[in-house]
């Protein structure tokens, strides 16, 4: 009993050593196994991934993993991915960001880089003070394809415009016709004469907004025959507002009070004038105003019911009453006007016009201030000395045209000379009665003399005006004009033609001939010269000959023949 119980509490105290020694043991092993054993699943990189898909949630000391670059990256280091012998994967950072290009410089604008150019990165862009920016207002560096490139190009910066000034009432800006004024223009105002400018002189195109083209200061608004009532200023800023009426003759369309608001804009819109009377004189045909109203025309504006009356101009009948009147459409009554007078067509009959002024333009043949002259066919006469006749403001011909009659009776000419003129009187003489009646005082050219060729017309004396053909013997042609007419100055126009002896063609040698031997003085010189003559000829006929053949041989080919021995 006594050795039982001095043994059991000896082992039971073991067991709680050894127990604990076991345990201990227990943890150290686990712990070693952790730290000496597998490694977990491979590290997620943000550059770049496994290059073959796993599955297995545990990985061997020593196991190596190939990764590879994401896009927008690119391989610096090797690529392997290693589980290390303490349950670690190890690497080394084997990709880095790719780089965009420089995107260069933005013309009168800049480009903000945030940070850098690499794969991700954002720049900016901005205009300088008084251009618009065209495009995007930034870029990433961002994949395309196998590299990395920006994703908007450079924008463009556009200069700020503004639309033409605006015009002022009896003034005037020296901007000229332009219709767009670009950042930083300015026009100056002036004014018409006897008034004088109000608010500055000077405005000019700024920006607003960083968009808009807006003219500063802001000038009033313009309302063509408009009055400002009240709030009227050199320039406008925000919430001013202004009171408007329009001048006598004129009704105000739209709200009379209005509010310069944001946006440079007023608010309601500028109102109108409108027309409320007839303007812009009418003109009448033919016509012009009475004198007693003349004054009115530089009058503007005329009532509803005003009338206006006109009168014909000389030369001109009235067509229709020549009273309008302004109705209440605003628009002047019409009028036909005056329509212009017309001369009967003068009796033609045996008359000759010779020269003649007419309007082609209207439907008379002859109107006020139309003149013709004239003459009888050849064995008329007239008893008016004129030869010229005007259509006059009546509608009548003066002198009036005379009647031409046959010339029965044989014509005594008187002729009689003043300076540089010859003039003649024709009178129809009776031998029965041996007298004689004056009938015209006329200008006479002198019968010309044509060798080889006569007139068409024989007379022994020809008036101004009259018209005569040349007609040439047989065998002889007309050199010059071959119609001549008799001017005032007793010549001919054009000068008088000689008819020449036509020559056949080939036979010029022997009229050339012929008159050679005009110039020799007797037969044996003749002779010789016919000699000279014909041995000239033949030297010419052998030269002809001596010129053919050579031709002829330098045409000839060259033959060769080959004899073999």
């Amino acid at each position: 009993m006594s050795s039982r119980q001095s043994t059991t509490p000896h082992r039971l105290g073991m067991w709680k050593v050894f127990g604990s020694i076991l345990v201990q043991l227990t943890l150290v092993t686990a712990l070693l196994d952790t730290v000496l054993g597998d490694c977990g699943l491979p590290p997620k990189l943000q550059f770049a991934s496994p290059l073959s898909q796993l599955y297995e949630p545990n990985f061997k000391a020593g196991t190596v993993l190939k990764y590879a670059c994401h896009s927008g990256y690119r391989k610096v280091n090797s690529s392997r991915v290693t589980c290390g012998a303490y349950g670690a994967w190890i690497y080394n950072i084997f990709c880095i960001k790719k780089q965009c290009r420089n995107p260069g410089e933005l013309t009168n604008g800049k480009v903000d880089v945030m940070t850098d150019f690499l794969f991700g990165s954002t720049i900016q862009f901005s205009c300088s003070k008084g251009y618009v920016l065209i495009g995007s207002t930034n870029s990433q560096c961002e994949v395309q394809g196998s590299e990395v490139e920006w994703s908007d190009p450079l924008p463009e910066c556009v200069i700020v415009k503004c639309e033409s000034p605006p015009e002022i009432s009896n003034g005037k800006h020296g901007g000229g016709d332009e219709d767009l004024y670009t950042f930083g223009s300015s026009v100056t105002y002036s004014c018409d004469p006897n008034f004088s400018l109000i608010g500055n002189a000077t405005i000019y195109c700024m920006v607003e907004n960083k968009t808009l083209g807006v003219w500063r200061p802001n000038p009033p608004p313009q309302i063509p025959k408009g009055i400002f009532i009240s709030g009227f200023k050199p320039f406008y800023t925000h919430k001013d507002s202004i009171v408007v009426s329009c001048k006598k003759g004129y009704v105000l369309r739209g709200s009379n009070l209005i509010h310069c608001e944001a946006h440079n804009e007023w608010y309601p819109s500028v109102p109108t004038c409108e027309l409320n009377g007839c303007s812009d004189l009418p003109e009448i045909p033919g016509a012009f105003l009475e004198k007693h109203i003349f004054a009115q025309k530089t009058q503007e504006l005329f009532e509803i019911g005003t009338k206006l009356k006109y009168q014909c101009k000389p030369g001109h009948h009235a067509a229709d009453e020549l009273t309008v009147t302004c109705q209440q459409n605003l628009i002047w009554s019409t009028s036909k006007g005056c329509e212009k007078v017309c001369c009967p067509t003068p009796n033609l009959e045996k008359i000759k016009i010779v020269r003649e002024k007419r309007d082609f333009t209207t439907v008379c043949a002859y109107i006020s201030g139309d003149f013709i002259f004239y003459m009888c066919e050849e064995g008329y006469y007239t008893a008016s000395s004129e030869g010229k006749s005007t259509c006059q403001e009546d509608g009548t011909w003066k002198p009036q045209i005379p009647e031409c009659k046959p010339a029965h009776a044989k014509l005594l000419v008187a002729t009689f000379t003043f300076p540089n003129l010859s003039y003649a009187v024709l009178m129809p003489f009776s031998e029965k009665t041996q007298e004689s009646k004056y009938v015209s005082l006329l200008v006479l050219c002198p019968k010309p003399t044509i060798e080889n060729g006569r007139l068409a017309r024989e007379k022994d004396h020809y008036v101004a005006m009259e018209n005569i053909t040349i007609q040439c013997d047989f065998g002889y042609n007309v050199v010059g004009s071959q119609s001549i007419t008799c001017s005032v100055n007793k010549t001919w126009y054009p000068e008088v033609p000689k008819c020449k002896k036509e020559v056949p063609e080939g036979c010029e040698q022997v009229i050339i001939g012929r008159k050679l031997m005009q110039c020799l003085p007797n037969a044996e010189e003749v002779k010789m010269a016919l000699q000279i003559y014909k041995l000239s000829l033949q030297i010419e006929r052998l030269e002809q000959e001596k010129d053919k053949c050579i031709n002829a041989h330098r045409r000839k080919p060259v033959s060769f023949k080959v004899i073999y021995i």
